[in-house]
């Protein structure tokens, strides 16, 4: 498409939950051991809400903490995109329940549903509305909650996710200053529904019969083998289509579904360990929230270099999956137009 402005990236922010949920915890729900569950996906705790916690206020705190750092006030910002699986109701929006809490009343808001590819489609949603010049300011924030969707009981399921949020502000910049290369996302149906939150309800002739929750479901193998086939493939055409190869990245920044899934793809893409960025160990699965927090956790921690350039892959259900390339410089802002 015809490019009237670029994409700055202003900043990252991550929120975590207070409650921090050890494998050893759930040894007292059903049968496992803190080895078990590390040796099969790479984690070692999570977070999960408790008491007033919800979407809505993981995603205001990494919301203010984002904006912050942008030194942008939540008047300043023109369009709010919540991605998320997992929303405290069908309606209204979390984007348009947080745009209230912020106060950012000039602001356009609407949620997406991408799974854990959601903030991948977020990013690109919002810099097509950079692009054509429409909005100038964007915040874009990733929130999941599953801990809420989970069977306590079902170990193949309990032990993967935590709860989180994420969040980046996008501003308008020139063209030729363009901090996102370049992206491709992807969906297939999942006819099978090898991963899926179902959102049981009563049909009016049934209306008085007692109906059980939906609870999240996943075949595990077929998941497994879903990601180690589309992401070389994607992040392949990615680098195709911008004349670059992996060695022209200096940190790879996957979903963060499981530690085996995320050594296996570094490995066929040809990314060495010192290039992959992971923080699974300590939140688990944080779904559209996993790709800013596991940025902002090696930024604190000083894994991650600025400026640099990050290839950001997301996977997930629905089946949808996407990469992006960007230029991280979020210690300086550049000009803004």
């Amino acid at each position: 498409m015809q490019k009237n402005y670029g994409v700055k990236i202003l900043s990252f922010s991550g929120s975590l939950p207070s409650k921090v949920v050890k494998n050893k915890d759930l040894e007292k729900l059903f049968e496992t051991s803190d080895e078990w569950i590390f040796t099969r996906t790479g984690i070692s705790e999570r977070r999960i809400i408790s008491g007033n916690e919800s979407s809505l206020t993981l995603s205001y705190d990494a919301a203010l903490k984002a904006l912050a750092n942008a030194e942008l006030s939540p008047e300043q910002i023109d369009l709010i995109i919540v991605a998320t699986a997992t929303p405290d109701m069908l309606y209204p929006s979390t984007a348009c329940l947080l745009q209230g809490k912020l106060g950012a009343k000039n602001a356009v808001s609407f949620d997406i549903s991408a799974a854990c590819s959601g903030f991948i489609y977020g990013m690109v949603t919002a810099a097509q509305f950079i692009y054509s010049g429409m909005y100038k300011n964007i915040l874009l924030v990733g929130v999941d909650v599953h801990s809420r969707f989970i069977d306590w009981s079902e170990r193949s399921v309990a032990v993967l996710f935590g709860d989180g949020a994420g969040a980046t502000v996008l501003s308008r910049c020139l063209p030729q200053d363009d901090e996102l290369c370049g992206y491709l996302i992807n969906s297939d149906s999942d006819i099978n529904l090898d991963l899926n939150l179902g959102n049981k309800n009563v049909s009016f002739d049934k209306f008085k019969e007692e109906t059980s929750p939906d609870f999240v479901r996943m075949n595990g193998r077929a998941i497994y083998q879903f990601a180690l086939r589309v992401v070389p493939d994607v992040v392949n055409k990615l680098m195709d289509k911008l004349n670059m190869t992996t060695k022209d990245i200096d940190y790879f920044v996957p979903h963060q579904a499981n530690q085996r899934i995320i050594d296996a793809v570094a490995q066929r893409i040809g990314f060495s360990p010192d290039k992959v960025i992971s923080n699974i160990k300590y939140v688990g699965n944080t779904s559209a929230a996993s790709i800013p927090l596991a940025i902002v956790d090696a930024i604190d921690k000083g894994q991650i270099t600025v400026p640099s350039k990050l290839l950001l892959v997301g996977f997930g259900a629905g089946l949808t999956w996407g990469a992006i390339v960007i230029k991280l410089n979020v210690n300086g802002k550049g000009e803004n137009v």
